[in-house]
């Protein structure tokens, strides 16, 4: 009878288990950074929609960036739970505030956050531009071209 070693089999028993777990962590972390760039995007595009938008009055502004933000498809983020998307106005400058979580699957293997799940915050600021500041700026660009 001929003797095999299988120092092999021992050494694949025990580096699969390191490099498949590596691989999936490295495609979770992924994953999470596309879901908080997707929050960013919505954020900003929201915020830039909603210190351009035109109304008449406050309460008709607010009416239109609710109906913009219910509008808004979250079936595009992958693995997380959209939790918030807050929009205000507050003395001409537009804010929107949002909120993701993704629930980590290994939950003692968790050292960077609290609890069982990772979250991701992002904020966004416009001034709000009038119409009249509009105007003046366009004058000092065109007086700036023509100098």
């Amino acid at each position: 009878m001929k003797r095999l070693d299988a120092y092999m089999t021992v050494e694949a028993a025990l580096v699969f288990p390191i490099v498949m777990g590596s691989i999936l962590f490295v495609i979770y972390m992924m994953v999470f950074q596309y879901d908080r760039c997707l929050l960013e995007q919505d954020t900003g595009a929201i915020a830039l929609w909603g210190s351009l938008a035109e109304a008449a009055d406050t309460a008709e502004l607010e009416s239109k960036i609710q109906e913009r933000m219910s509008e808004l498809y979250r079936d595009k983020y992958v693995m997380w739970r959209f939790q918030t998307l807050e929009a205000s106005l507050e003395k001409n400058r537009f804010f929107v505030n949002g909120e993701g979580k993704l629930s980590f699957p290994f939950a003692g293997l968790n050292y960077w956050g609290a609890g069982n799940t990772w979250s991701v915050q992002a904020e966004y600021g416009y001034n709000r531009l009038e119409p009249v500041t509009f105007i003046r700026i366009c004058r000092k660009a065109r007086k700036a071209v023509e100098k």
